[in-house]
């Protein structure tokens, strides 16, 4: 066996390319290695912005549906609310409007009273056994109770075209939908 001097260099030689080629692999796993670190971090750190993220989403949620809740409960008792003040004008209305139909029946009984009075009165005077100084009395009471007939007819003309006034609460609400006569 010779040994041979380019033999010792090429085997040395080689050796330190297998030195090299050693420390690349190793260089190129340790660095790989930290990149694959860094992207597992990357990774749980996405992870927690998102559950952060949906956290807060369900955080913001709850709060939209808080406010929802809130909202249409007001608005509710808005309604509700507005409707009893309605029921009470509707019923102020009818209240004011059954008074004026009472009052134009009596009025109408006092007349239709008094025009029998002078139907009888009058009876009284064509009668021949009627003195004649009790005729004008009984002719007196005649024309003031005609009087009193025409001041009844007047009056219940005057309830039957009256227009009962409406109460602007009552026609607030009409307004505001667009159906009031003053929108």
């Amino acid at each position: 066996m010779s040994f041979d001097h380019r033999d010792g260099e090429d085997d040395m030689q080689n050796l330190i390319y297998l030195l090299i080629m050693a420390l690349a692999g190793g260089a190129g796993w340790y660095g790989g290695s930290w990149r694959g670190r860094d992207a597992i971090n990357a990774l749980q750190q996405a992870k927690v912005v998102g559950q952060q993220a949906i956290v807060e989403r369900d955080k913001l949620q709850a709060e939209l549906q808080q406010t929802v809740t809130r909202l249409t409960s007001e608005f509710q008792q808005g309604q509700q609310a507005r409707d009893a003040a309605h029921a009470q004008q509707a019923s102020q209305l009818n209240a004011a409007l059954a008074s004026r139909d009472k009052k134009i029946v009596e009025l109408g009984r006092s007349r239709d009273g008094k025009q029998a009075d002078i139907v009888r009165i009058q009876a009284q005077i064509n009668s021949s056994s009627t003195a004649p100084d009790e005729r004008q009395r009984l002719q007196a009471e005649v024309n003031r109770l005609s009087q009193e007939v025409r001041d009844k007819e007047t009056q219940i003309a005057g309830f039957e075209c009256t227009k009962v006034a409406v109460p602007a609460e009552l026609l607030l609400p009409l307004q505001r939908s667009g159906l009031g006569a003053g929108t």
